[in-house]
């Protein structure tokens, strides 16, 4: 039997316009890299109708270069923008699978029991690849900048990617040197691999938007640690749903904005351990791209949902012309809001923000001292009480100071430090008994559900006012949805006064 060839790749995946663009760099010159070279492959991927190993995480390939044909099984897991995947390979001399081979795996007593039955070719790549080995600092990053298509039945995609795979050293260095290639040209970090697009693409699929995966810690994780895992999970969580929000799904522009608050609320939890400085940096251009997606997010709500419950319920039993126009003028500004999102996703500024920030927590976790607090080599477990009192104490220190007919502007701040608060509970939830931690985001789940009913009623509100300025023939309708926003803010009004009453009588896990 052909020996097995076993490893752990980490890389990641650029989409570029030109992959040639960086060959003058002086990163990719000697003596700083090795001489470029050049291959044509040819990679068959294989799976079942069901795509049963696509849905378990595996590829099964078998890849041609020249005569050389080799069989491998890769299994992926996300790191940031990063991919990591285990990888067995085997040399072959057909161009069909060989399960004999992949039985030494241990990733066999994942496969379907009649794998070999229903085996089939499903996408195909034909690749130009130039590699070159690259020294950055102590690290050795193999770089393979590839032109060509994925074919997929009868559909093609062409590619132009660049693929940074650790060789030696640490992942701080992909981020490094990916932000110098995109310094030199604009690049975008590419989350799905070439067989996955290539199976959408042969089943006439679109982008997915995709929820945030859960954060494990071991209770010996330190804070810089913990910090990166949480950068890394809410980048994941952001790069997933880019596709799916530059199509305009209104559920990938919402999770993509979820995932901002996610990494803006990691940022808050860890600041008294933060170099301040880059801290702020990147939390403003993350408030800055999630004010973009949360303006396109708004008129989703107002179009897909705040007019169809207001004129479903208006009681005339049909639409009117003046329900028709609001929708019409809706319709428009929601195009052009989705518009300025896909701008704002598609900007070189996204990219070296998401870059930036994983090249942060990366080069952060290799050298802590560069995060100027001697606190981040230390368990997270002993410090989570203080920096989780010290969010819990602004949610009461906000509540305080409201009163009991507070606006949803008054409202709102409390709004943000919960939002803050929960999604910190969920980061940290391993480290603590599950039981206590269900109880206490049910709670928190009350009421951000009644303070976002109570905001949504008043940015229906905000949004009719603005179609029907300088447009009086809007008023009338305007006025409808206003007085059902009203009956929608005075219900959160009480949901919020119960739920409170409900959070206030329990006591913090955490301490």
């Amino acid at each position: 039997m052909p020996q097995r060839q076993d490893h752990t790749e980490t890389e990641i995946r650029l989409a570029v316009e030109s992959p040639g663009r960086f060959d003058d760099l002086p990163a990719f010159q000697p003596p700083r890299a090795t001489e470029p070279k050049r291959r044509h492959i040819v990679t068959t991927y294989f799976d079942t109708p069901g795509r049963d190993l696509a849905r378990r995480g595996l590829t099964l390939r078998i890849r041609r270069s020249d005569e050389e044909r080799i069989q491998a099984v890769k299994s992926s897991a996300r790191n940031g923008a990063a991919n990591r995947r285990t990888e067995w390979e085997w040399p072959i001399d057909r161009d069909e699978p060989d399960l004999g081979l992949v039985a030494s795996a241990p990733v066999v007593g994942d496969f379907p029991p009649d794998l070999a039955q229903r085996l089939q070719p499903t996408v195909v790549t034909d690749i130009v690849r130039t590699t070159r080995d690259v020294r950055l600092g102590g690290n050795v990053i193999e770089v393979a900048q590839d032109s060509g298509s994925i074919v997929a039945g009868e559909v093609n995609q062409p590619v132009q990617e660049v693929e940074l795979e650790l060789r030696e050293g640490a992942p701080g260095a992909l981020y490094r040197l990916a932000l110098t290639l995109h310094a030199e040209a604009p690049v975008v970090v590419e989350l799905e691999s070439k067989p996955a697009r290539g199976l959408r693409l042969r089943d006439g699929e679109g982008p997915h938007a995709a929820k945030s995966a859960d954060v494990t810690l071991d209770h010996d994780v330190s804070l810089v640690e913990g910090f990166r895992r949480m950068v890394e999970n809410g980048s994941v969580h952001l790069l997933a749903n880019r596709a799916a929000a530059l199509a305009a799904d209104p559920e990938g522009v919402h999770q993509a904005r979820i995932a901002i608050r996610r990494l803006r609320s990691a940022l808050q939890f860890f600041a008294p351990c933060l170099e301040p400085h880059a801290k702020e940096l990147f939390n403003d251009d993350l408030r800055r791209l999630g004010r973009r997606l949360g303006e396109a997010r708004n008129w989703d709500v107002f179009c897909l949902e705040a007019l169809p419950q207001t004129f479903a319920q208006d009681g005339s039993g049909g639409e009117d012309e003046g329900a028709a126009l609001v929708r019409q003028a809706a319709a428009a500004r929601r195009a052009a809001a989705a518009g300025a999102c896909a701008a704002e996703l598609s900007s070189a500024s996204f990219s070296a923000l998401t870059l930036g920030l994983s090249a942060w927590a990366e080069t952060g976790s290799e050298r802590p001292a560069l995060f100027g607090d001697r606190r981040l080599r230390q368990r997270l477990e002993d410090h989570a009480p203080e920096l989780l009192d010290r969010l819990a104490r602004k949610v009461a220190k906000r509540a305080r100071s409201l009163a009991p007919d507070a606006s949803p502007a008054e409202l709102h701040p409390l709004r943000k430090s919960l939002k803050k608060l929960r999604y910190v509970v969920e980061f940290v939830s391993s480290l603590y008994p599950r039981k206590e931690i269900k109880r206490f985001l049910k709670r928190l789940k009350g009421l951000q559900k009644a303070l976002g009913a109570i905001n949504d009623s008043a940015m229906a509100i905000r949004l009719a006012e603005e179609l029907a300025h300088g447009r009086l023939e809007l008023a009338l309708p305007v006025s409808v949805l206003a007085v059902g926003c009203e009956r929608v803010r005075r219900s959160g009004m009480r949901q919020l006064d119960k739920q409170w009453v409900a959070f206030r009588r329990q006591d913090p896990f955490w301490l």
